[in-house]
């Protein structure tokens, strides 16, 4: 039970928070001097994430991280070659962000730096999304368990619009904004998980219960939220989630997800018993 786990996992010795790190450059659009000034940064930033314990209660998650930089040119400011980007972090699940605006400069012979007091235009960007995706895995452990990192990154965004380098900050803030507000998914992916782990427990009648709030969740979100969110938690876990159900005997949840989301309409069906 993922509530239970958290105790488990909260006395577990110097383990951090993200696992595995894949990190892709797209260099196409730099210059030969620019791709070997930054011939370093996929090590760097793989070592940002894995190297930090950013919660020492909420130790040994080791969350997956795919990480793809694609670079949209260099520009000079201030006296700083300063790269602009474009960022897409997931962790190959259901928690999936898309950033357009990255602007930062980068030292070839040092590492990533994270100070939550000094602003570093790519350590800063680099922890906002860390807290972003650790609030992500928190709200499946604990019912709105990622408030407080979730509350760290917006201090991050806060101070980003702030500094010399303000380009997405704003667009971030409203990003936490969205996320943090959208209540209904975000009850539905914990009583998902909790859900998963009651039925794995034999105890599919707290199992169903829990099913049924997940619905709730999800109905809350398709009347009045963006839907995209949505659909990147049920891409992930459309296959477990209909076996479950289909185990349970819940057609009419089969049906209505069907209607929720129609692009994948055969697979719900095909889960129902005949």
């Amino acid at each position: 039970m993922r509530i239970i786990l958290t105790l488990v996992l909260s006395s577990a010795l110097s383990y951090a928070q993200f696992g595995k790190v894949d990190v892709s450059v797209d260099d196409r659009l730099l210059h030969d001097s620019e791709r070997q000034e930054i011939s370093s940064l996929k090590d760097e930033v793989a070592r940002f994430f894995s190297g930090r314990i950013w919660n020492v209660d909420f130790q040994g998650l080791k969350i997956p991280l795919h990480i793809s930089i694609a670079f949209q040119g260099v520009a000079q400011r201030g006296g700083l070659k300063t790269f602009h980007a474009q960022v897409l972090i997931s962790d190959g699940m259901d928690i999936r962000y898309f950033d357009k605006a990255v602007q930062f400069y980068y030292n070839p012979g040092g590492a990533i730096h994270f100070d939550p007091v000094i602003f570093d235009p790519l350590g800063s960007f680099l922890a906002f999304y860390a807290y972003a995706i650790f609030a992500g895995y928190m709200d499946t452990y604990n019912y709105y368990g990622g408030n407080h990192a979730y509350d760290q990154a917006r201090e991050i965004a806060l101070r980003g619009m702030a500094s010399d380098f303000p380009k997405g900050w704003g667009s971030r803030v409203q990003l936490l904004k969205e996320v943090t507000g959208n209540k209904g998914l975000r009850e539905a992916r914990f009583a998902y998980y909790l859900a998963m782990d009651l039925f794995d427990q034999g105890k599919p009648d707290e199992a169903l219960k829990e099913f049924n709030l997940m619905m709730k969740g999800l109905e809350i979100v398709f009347a009045q939220f963006p839907t995209g969110r949505t659909l990147y938690f049920l891409n992930a876990h459309r296959k477990q989630l209909t076996r479950r159900l289909n185990l349970l005997g819940q057609n009419d949840m089969l049906y209505r997800l069907s209607e929720i989301d129609p692009v994948h309409r055969d697979n719900y069906v095909k889960g129902l018993k005949k």
